[in-house]
């Protein structure tokens, strides 16, 4: 049996030449080539500084994490991360929370917990609440409070609890309701403030 022969692959040395990788390496490696990749880099994490705040919202600018600055709609800039961050607050928009059930998916299931209440004669009604609200503070909402939902259906929670007890079950549900609702509505401003 004959052996053939095969020819030898080429190699890396075969592909380049060594004065041509010195050019090479010379070129990339060139001070005028590193100072334009710098200034690069410099001018893109500068260009990062620029923000925008839409109609109906409210910037909060932070410096180094502390709160510097407020900004209206439009184009802004801060110094870039890490020195700079900012935080936008949809001021404008109508938020809601529900007090004595969830809405999933369409249907109300009531959440027995929140909603049973005892009036002012000892009975014991189911009541629920919708609320609607905007954010006024966007630095308290932002940085004061922990879980602003939370706060708002507790704070809810309490003032329809007061209204309720202090009135009677005929008077809650009929004629009353209106002024039960202002009772809750004035007390609940007075909590969140």
């Amino acid at each position: 049996m004959r052996r053939s022969t095969v020819p030898n692959e080429p190699g890396l040395a075969d592909f380049l030449d060594p004065e041509q990788l010195s050019k090479i390496l010379r070129y990339w490696l060139s001070p005028r080539l590193i100072w334009a990749l710098l200034i690069g880099v410099v001018a893109l994490w500068l260009l990062s500084g620029f923000y925008m705040v839409g109609p109906g919202e409210r910037g909060l600018v932070l410096t180094f994490g502390r709160l510097t600055g407020q900004s209206e709609s439009g184009l802004h800039y801060r110094l870039p991360a890490p020195i700079q961050s900012n935080v936008v607050v949809d001021t404008a928009r109508v938020r809601t929370a529900e007090v004595g059930y969830i809405t999933e998916a369409g249907n109300q299931n009531v959440v027995l917990a929140e909603a049973q209440m005892l009036t002012g004669d000892e009975n014991m009604v189911v009541v629920q609440l919708f609320i609607q609200y905007l954010v006024q503070d966007p630095v308290a909402y932002v940085f004061y409070v922990k879980d602003a939902e939370a706060v708002l259906k507790a704070s809810a929670e309490i003032a329809l609890r007061s209204a309720v007890g202090q009135n009677t079950i005929d008077f809650t549900m009929t004629e009353g309701r209106v002024q039960a609702q202002e009772q809750v509505k004035t007390l609940l401003q007075m909590l969140l403030d």
